[in-house]
């Protein structure tokens, strides 16, 4: 659990970094403004989905988490089979990557057919602690198309689904319901853990580059 978290800190740079330059307009005070449902959200058609998923599906922050968790798998020298050196993680980064276009792939038809919209949006929570909340919350439950909220099954399908298809080019010991449930779970894992970073993201920007005047609160 411990080595996931390190995986978060050092993406965090990414994310930052994968952030637009100027935030938008401030949200319209709601009724409804607490959590991930949030003010900010609007409906999108099954075209919208398609263009936001296509426009996001190569994102500079994706292949560097790619390569983040390479690394990871080349310091832990897992799976031994594949040994190490430049070739040996290659192939780490190339599974990391296929997961990653196998689980996209899964998603989008689950949401266009249940109505699911994956798009993150910022907690409207005042606290440190509401906020990371609303983070995690987002992981597993999110906008429909109606307004409402519903369970994110893109998610969990795509997740586990991914996981179980990655692990056919792994070894053959890793080739069970046991392997593909702990690297599903790991995948939701890290999901909920990089919802924290975008969420604080912005804050860290800003303080990145000197503004400490200003607080989001």
């Amino acid at each position: 659990m411990l080595n996931r978290w390190f995986l978060f800190a050092l993406a965090l740079p990414a994310v930052i970094l994968a952030q637009q330059p100027a935030p938008g307009p401030p949200a319209v005070p709601s009724a409804a403004a607490s959590g991930p449902q949030s003010p900010q959200w609007s409906r999108l058609s099954v075209k919208e989905k398609l263009r936001y998923d296509a426009g996001h599906l190569l994102d500079f922050d994706n292949m560097v988490y790619a390569g983040i968790g390479a690394a990871f798998d080349q310091a832990r020298n897992r799976p031994p089979e594949w040994g190490q050196g430049w070739g040996a993680f290659s192939e780490r980064y190339a599974s990391h990557a296929g997961q990653y276009l196998v689980q996209r792939s899964i998603m989008f038809p689950v949401q266009a057919m249940d109505g699911e919209d994956t798009r993150y949006f910022a907690s409207q929570r005042t606290t440190a602690r509401g906020r990371v909340a609303d983070a995690f919350l987002h992981t597993v439950w999110r906008h429909d198309d109606s307004g409402g909220m519903m369970p994110a099954y893109s998610e969990f399908l795509g997740d586990y689904g991914a996981s179980a298809v990655s692990r056919a080019w792994w070894p053959q010991r890793f080739h069970n319901g046991r392997a593909i449930f702990f690297a599903g779970s790991d995948t939701v894992l890290i999901d909920a853990g990089i919802n924290v970073l975008r969420e604080f993201a912005p804050d860290m920007k800003r303080w990145l580059h000197g503004d400490f005047s200003q607080h989001r609160r």
